[in-house]
């Protein structure tokens, strides 16, 4: 797992439709100087093991496509 430090925290109302007037949260969290990312938490409250499980599948989902080279 990479090291990450959480940005910010903020606290929004749920853009999906089976939790309207619900809300969710934006985390924004740095892997290093060059890279800043943000996720959306679909839950009511959060803990740090929520956080951590996000960001661990975000970049998982993503690792295989960082760095690769691409043309069009």
């Amino acid at each position: 797992m990479a090291k990450f430090t959480i940005a910010d925290i903020r606290k929004i109302p749920s853009g999906e439709p089976a939790r309207v007037g619900k809300m969710d949260f934006i985390v924004t969290y740095k892997l290093d100087a060059f890279r800043t990312s943000m996720l959306v938490i679909a839950k009511d409250s959060i803990t740090e093991a929520d956080i951590v499980e996000a960001v661990r599948k975000e970049i998982e989902s993503t690792e295989g496509l960082v760095g690769r080279e691409m043309s069009t």
